[in-house]
């Protein structure tokens, strides 16, 4: 069951979250399923495919880029996590950068619409378009 849920994400995932009890909340178009598993090792079953880690990718974006913290993970052309809240905290927050069709900014939250029209409400304004910025550039930098 992970395996397909893995498979199928790659396709139409709006965002990963983590929560204080360690599983994860898989947006996937209009549902969200729960896995129970550390971000890590779910980021890592999809990087499989193409035989890298987050480890690798994370250090190879920093040195490639000069980034020094918060990687936007790209999986490939259909999945890129922006770096909201790490996920070396008990609380973490990675949105498919791919997946957002339009974003609106009112005082200090980010109002982001997905694909599917699924709605979300964000406090961590200054994070998201630092995240917008990074994914901006790897997506230079691929090309």
């Amino acid at each position: 069951m992970i395996y397909g849920i893995l498979f199928m994400v790659i396709k139409m995932l709006n965002y990963v979250k983590k929560t204080i009890d360690n599983k994860l909340y898989l947006s996937i178009g209009s549902s969200v399923y729960i896995l129970d598993m550390p971000f890590k090792k779910y980021i890592n079953k999809l990087l499989k495919i193409k035989f890298n880690n987050i480890n690798t990718l994370e250090i190879t974006t920093k040195r490639a880029l000069g980034f020094k913290a918060k990687v936007p993970i790209y999986i490939d052309e259909e999945t890129m996590l922006m770096c909201i809240k790490s996920y070396r905290l008990d609380r973490s927050l990675y949105i498919n950068f791919f997946s957002i069709i339009k974003y609106e900014f009112s005082k200090n939250i980010v109002i982001i619409t997905f694909l599917d029209y699924h709605v979300m409400k964000l406090h961590e304004k200054t994070s998201f378009v630092r995240q917008l910025e990074k994914c901006r550039l790897i997506l230079d930098y691929l090309r």
